[in-house]
């Protein structure tokens, strides 16, 4: 999908205006047409030209580029060679492999460009396969804009009453400083209200050279050549990343132009908007380069962003799967994502990656505090800043850049840098701070709205009490939790704690306990296990952590010691409700007339192997075996997958379960062996014929009668 910034511009740049008119008519049509990434913005009543009309309802309602994910047991060398074979074979099309996303996931490109009606199909061909775990059409995404120190003044948007943020109270606490905000965007200029707050280099990750302008694939370029193309009746440049970029962090007391919200932050210039728009793809690989994750085809970011900024969008009825995932990774490294909600005058839900999960999705006010009569709304709206008459810096380059300016722009493209600004200053306050804290602290300190505003979130973005709010959470530099003894399979039961809160936990272990566990479950947030023997554990020093996402996280210790154990659950974001349990078996001696024999060692079970996880008992006894009993502890999360067999000492095997439904299995199976000899090795052979997850023998046992 093609993604567009969004903005806008003054009655003094009416003739820009009209070089601009076909977003701004875009961004009135395009509630109904799938797949647009438009700009927060245009000039109103600006007709658009015909051609110019066509070729962008094309944009929004074609493409040649596919995104598939293999389950991770393919290998991705010889099913790419196998969709280029099924592709030509079904449709007649040649298609040339792109590269690898940064979600793992790998791009491919058509010889033409098809109606997406058309390109559905053929990705409904390819998710029936069973190594492809998704298969998606990439779009074509639209800036969201329109365009509309000595000119602080005239920045109302930042401190006028009813309808500013409050900065210059925020200002007295925080300024952004050792804070790194990336602007997915269109790049930037070397402007003198931002150079000396640029971070370089950037990265260029546009891979069409058609889309870049600039000659070259990705590189770490980030500068902005020009967005202008005749192909799509674009026929000047909007240098929308050096605008958006002047919001976050333009430099303060220069003696020139404006002002930023964090003006002692720096700017990551991460280019993904090139002639016309971009592609979502794009985005989503310059989400996780800017985080600090891995792309195949670019140096790792030394300088990963606490803030990412996108004031672009996609017309997408729901979030992509490969955005979600690019989205994940970057929650994970901890940086916050703010999208703009998008300038259709209709549903944020709409407009990707607005639309995504765990993103500060952005709507538009205007100077009384009333929605902005483009701005999208609704249910995944979280709160709302100024996008109307935002000054900022720019260039008066009509296609190429040209010298420094200042212009009038409005769309939720300009309100979203507003808050990535704030939540830069959140981040210089706390640089531990999470990304879901920075959330909710912007929701909860939010103005009420002083006009109509159905549909914005919590409220207008208040700098000030965001500011103010933070300090307040500032932890205690050496923190003394109070420590609570555990009793063994005694339940913990309503814990809760806020976002980077410690709950501390101690058990004191006997000699003879033996399958240790420590289970939490439950609950809403997202809370993290630790668990260290000796000391209490640390966010670095532990003996076990899952690592997992939510609260179903579980520690097994496979040799315990004798002595104290220490549990902390620390929240990666709040939560709330959830419950602890530590349990473990006290061993005794057997009694050497026993006839029940146990092997408790976990065994890892392959996916997809013909041998599987192999758990041996020896048993010493002699004679027939009679009637038996085979206890079985399992761990797997989609059990029907899972075969269980057993296998006698002189080779015989026994089906005990195949099929099973739900999660995990505990369960006793009878059998009538009747003269097999007991003595000698008995086997519980446990095979995986799936994809779907990865489980374990937890421990199991035969008893005879």
């Amino acid at each position: 999908m093609e993604v567009l910034p969004v903005n806008g511009v003054t009655k003094m740049k009416l003739l820009r205006s009209l070089a601009r008119a076909t977003l701004a008519y875009l961004v009135l049509i395009s509630a109904g047409v799938s797949g647009i990434s438009q700009a927060a913005g245009m000039p109103e009543g600006i007709p658009l030209e015909g051609g110019a009309q066509a070729r962008m309802l094309q944009l929004a309602n074609e493409t040649n580029r596919i995104i598939v994910k293999y389950h991770q047991s393919t290998d991705a060398t010889a099913a790419v060679s196998a969709i280029s074979q099924q592709v030509l074979q079904t449709t007649g099309h040649d298609i040339t492999h792109l590269g690898t996303t940064g979600t793992g996931a790998q791009l491919f490109k058509l010889d033409q460009m098809l109606p997406l009606e058309e390109m559905e199909g053929i990705i409904d061909d390819l998710e029936v396969q069973p190594d492809i775990a998704y298969a998606e059409a990439d779009k074509w995404v639209f800036p969201l804009y329109v365009p509309s120190d000595p000119r602080y003044n005239e920045q109302w948007h930042y401190y006028e009453t009813p309808a500013g943020v409050r900065l210059p109270e925020a200002w007295d606490r925080a300024t952004g400083e050792d804070v790194m905000v990336a602007v997915i965007d269109t790049g930037y200029t070397d402007h003198a209200d931002l150079v000396d707050n640029l971070q370089l280099p950037g990265a260029d990750l546009i891979i069409d050279t058609n889309v870049s302008n600039d000659g070259d694939g990705r590189d770490q370029d980030a500068q902005d050549p020009g967005d202008w193309s005749p192909n799509c009746g674009w026929n000047e440049s909007t240098w929308h990343g050096t605008h958006t970029g002047g919001t976050v962090a333009a430099v303060e007391g220069n003696g020139i132009g404006v002002t930023g919200v964090a003006f002692n932050a720096k700017i990551l210039p991460v280019r993904v908007l090139g002639t016309c728009g971009g592609w979502l793809s794009d985005i989503a690989d310059g989400i996780i380069w800017a985080a600090g994750g891995s792309l195949s085809d670019m140096p790792i970011n030394q300088n990963p962003a606490q803030v990412i900024n996108i004031s672009s969008g996609a017309n997408s009825s729901s979030c992509s799967l490969f955005m979600q995932e690019a989205i994940d990774t970057a929650l994970q490294l901890g940086t916050t994502i703010v999208a703009a909600a998008g300038n259709t005058n209709s549903d944020a839900a709409g407009t990707e990656p607005g639309n995504c999960g765990g993103v500060i999705t952005v709507a538009a006010t205007d100077r009384a505090g009333n929605r902005a009569s483009f701005s999208n709304y609704g249910s995944l709206v979280d709160i709302a800043a100024p996008g109307v008459r935002v000054l900022s810096s720019s260039n008066t380059g009509a296609t190429t850049p040209e010298n420094d300016s200042y212009e009038y722009y409005q769309g939720t493209s300009m309100a979203t840098p507003h808050v990535s600004g704030v939540a830069a200053l959140l981040y210089s306050i706390r640089p531990d701070i999470s990304p879901g804290e920075v959330e909710q602290i912007l929701k909860e300190t939010a103005q009420p709205f002083p006009g109509s505003c159905s549909g914005c979130g919590t409220g207008l973005l208040d700098a000030a009490a965001a500011v103010a709010a933070t300090i307040d959470t500032i932890p205690d530099p050496d923190p003394q939790p109070d420590l609570v003894m555990l009793e063994n399979g005694v339940v913990q039961s309503g814990l809760s704690g806020t976002g980077d809160e410690s709950l501390l936990f101690a058990i004191d272990l006997p000699a003879d306990a033996e399958h240790l566990k420590f289970i939490i479950s439950g609950g809403s947030g997202d809370a993290d296990l630790y668990v260290k023997f000796g000391s209490e554990p640390t966010l670095s020093s532990f003996d076990c952590r899952p690592y997992l996402q939510g609260n179903a996280e579980t520690c097994r210790i496979s040799h315990a010691r004798e002595g104290r154990y220490f549990v902390m659950i620390h929240g990666y974001t709040a939560f709330s409700d959830l419950s602890l349990v530590a349990s473990y078996v006290e061993s005794s001696i057997p009694d050497p007339d026993s006839r029940r024999f146990e092997n408790s060692d976990d065994y890892q079970i392959p996916n997809f192997s013909f041998r599987g996880a192999r758990s041996p008992i020896d048993v010493p006894i002699s004679g027939s075996s009679g009637t038996v009993e085979v206890q079985v502890e399992i761990n797997h999360p989609v059990m029907q997958e899972v075969y269980i067999r057993l296998i006698t000492p002189n080779g015989q095997s026994f089906r005990l379960s195949h099929g099973h439904r739900g999660e995990n299995l505990s369960q006793t199976f009878a059998l009538s062996l009747g003269d097999i000899p007991a003595s000698g090795r008995w086997t519980l052979q446990v095979t995986d014929f799936g994809f779907y997850g990865q489980g374990y023998i937890d421990a199991w046992s035969i008893a005879f009668q």
